[in-house]
């Protein structure tokens, strides 16, 4: 029988998430964010670095594969944010931020800052919100009875089987 993904080291282990998410990201080598620089970086390995923190040695500036990711400025630990996005990717019906909350072990504020950045980062297409079309949309989400009419930016898709449409006005 095959060993569980939730077995991985990089589910378990920083230095071990931090090396799975280089791997990835910087499939070359790593590459400075500041300066673009890929030929004189070095890893800073002294008892008091953090993990993961890189050297460019053309701009003397520090980074993290962190920087320039859903990531950064964010100190809740690189392999809570892989169970965190193996938990959305993976759950049929989506994971709210309590269940995050419950099963990570983070606090509730946590949680919903990580579940909106996974998934905002998962959603296809640009990273504005909507769009930037400008004109007025009314989305009304029906329950029932009830319906909340809420109005955003360029929303023209029909979001059909969910009983929510979307109309632009």
């Amino acid at each position: 029988m095959s060993e569980s993904i939730l077995s991985q080291p990089y589910f378990h282990n920083e230095e071990a998430a931090y090396a799975f998410v280089e791997a990835r990201v910087w499939r070359k080598g790593p590459v400075c964010p500041h300066c673009g620089g890929v030929e004189r970086n070095g890893k800073l390995a002294g008892n008091s670095t953090r993990i993961g923190v890189y050297k460019c040695y053309d701009c003397r500036k520090p980074f993290t594969v962190k920087v320039g990711t859903i990531f950064e400025s964010s100190h809740i630990p690189l392999r809570l944010w892989l169970q965190a996005i193996f938990l959305i990717a993976s759950s049929k019906k989506g994971i709210s931020s309590n269940q995050l909350h419950r099963t990570l072990g983070v606090t509730l504020k946590s949680a919903w800052f990580m579940s909106h950045r996974i998934r905002e980062a998962m959603r296809a297409g640009a990273f504005a919100p909507f769009g930037s079309g400008g004109g007025a949309v009314e989305v009304v989400v029906r329950c029932g009875r009830q319906a909340a009419h809420l109005s955003n930016d360029s929303l023209t898709r029909n979001l059909g089987a969910s009983g929510a449409t979307a109309r632009g006005d």
